[in-house]
């Protein structure tokens, strides 16, 4: 009887491991002063409804990455990076779902404003 409860709990720890493993890895804007500002490009196709035009400030990297920044009424949203040399194999977007700052990636090619920063 103890081997099985022994066993029970033995695979309840390893169950809890893998889906605290599985859990979404947040991420921080990126910090600015460490990248140079290219330029500046106003859109109204990233936006979803109501004719409102989000800002996207573009940024290159030390590294050679560019760095988009996403905001609409002042409020980052979203960032996304990419390779000049690799657009399509490096491009990666991460989006701020709740506005408390931490982004997470975030796959697929369609995608929304997130609710918090809609003024509709």
């Amino acid at each position: 009887m103890s081997r099985l409860l022994l066993s029970c709990i033995a695979m309840l720890v390893l169950l809890g491991f893998s889906v605290v493993s599985e859990a979404q890895q947040m991420y921080r804007l990126p910090d600015r002063k460490a990248l140079k500002h290219v330029t500046t490009k106003q859109s109204t196709r990233v936006v979803d409804s109501k004719g409102a035009k989000a800002t996207m400030d573009y940024y290159s990297a030390p590294n050679g990455q560019i760095i988009t920044i996403y905001s609409l009424h002042g409020r980052n949203f979203a960032f996304s990076t990419h390779s000049n040399s690799d657009v399509q194999g490096s491009y990666r977007l991460f989006m701020d779902m709740t506005g408390d700052g931490n982004f997470q990636e975030t796959r697929g090619g369609n995608w929304q404003v997130p609710p918090w920063v809609r003024p509709w």
